[in-house]
């Protein structure tokens, strides 16, 4: 955080605030000033409409009573953080002062951006990535059809970035590394074949067959339990690959 930063915003898992190193208690009658914040970030955090957000967060209201209770949100937003530049509103459209807030999922998509930097790895970058991204957008807040669409689109960008990484690390035939991010993209999304293909290809190549067969048995048993499915086809026949390059039958 910089200098002109007086302001850490949480997103990635637990919501929370921390005005320096002190969290900002958020008590329970400021819930709509709160949701304000988090549907701002949701939606880019600048020149966000006033009827994006009176749509997400009221959309019961109508007329000028909607838009009153925007103008009341906003302004206890600002009492709460005890700062009035860091939410600014202009023509109808609301915007977070980045100079002031520094928000964990910013600085995501900004890792995520594509950089021609040779210097830094694909590894380092996820290394980075994963520090950051301490749980789903929101994940303990009430899913509503904006943090969904939020949490969804983050999450997509950086199982992408993970699975692009692995691929470089096998197009150079570094199998561990690969395993291994495979295995950190498995922890954001468990329920992905793909995820669990690429990992047991790995161990297959490295002769780590018992730790592709593990794989395959944990693929087995979350895709049985909470979709109902077994794995498809494609998966099972790099299980019964790997099974008759161990001597199983």
């Amino acid at each position: 955080m910089s200098d002109r930063e007086r302001f850490r915003v949480y997103v990635l898992g637990p919501f929370r605030i921390l005005a320096g190193n002190v969290p900002v208690t958020m008590p329970p009658r400021s819930r709509k000033p709160q949701e304000l914040l988090q549907a701002l970030i949701a939606f880019g955090g600048t020149e966000v409409g006033a009827g994006v957000l009176i749509d997400s967060l009221w959309p019961d209201a109508e007329g000028d009573a909607a838009y009153h209770a925007l103008e009341t949100a906003l302004y206890r937003l600002r009492q709460l953080l005890g700062a009035h530049d860091a939410v600014r509103m202009e023509g109808r459209k609301v915007s977070l002062n980045r100079d002031q807030l520094w928000v964990d999922m910013w600085q995501v998509e900004e890792e995520l951006r594509p950089t021609h930097n040779q210097e830094v790895s694909s590894i380092e970058k996820i290394v980075r990535l994963r520090s950051l991204y301490q749980g789903h957008f929101l994940e303990n807040e009430t899913e509503k059809p904006w943090i969904l669409k939020a949490r969804q689109v983050l999450r997509d960008r950086l199982l992408r970035s993970i699975r692009d990484a692995a691929r470089q690390c096998e197009h150079a035939r570094r199998w561990e590394d690969a395993a291994n991010l495979y295995g950190s993209a498995i922890e954001i999304d468990s329920l992905n074949e793909g995820l669990y293909r690429g990992l047991m290809l790995c161990h297959r190549q490295l002769g780590d067959h018992s730790e592709a067969l593990q794989a395959y048995g944990r693929c087995r048993e979350l895709l049985k339990r909470f979709l109902g499915v077994p794995p498809n086809e494609k998966t099972q026949a790099l299980y019964h690959s790997v099974r008759e390059r161990c001597g199983l039958p």
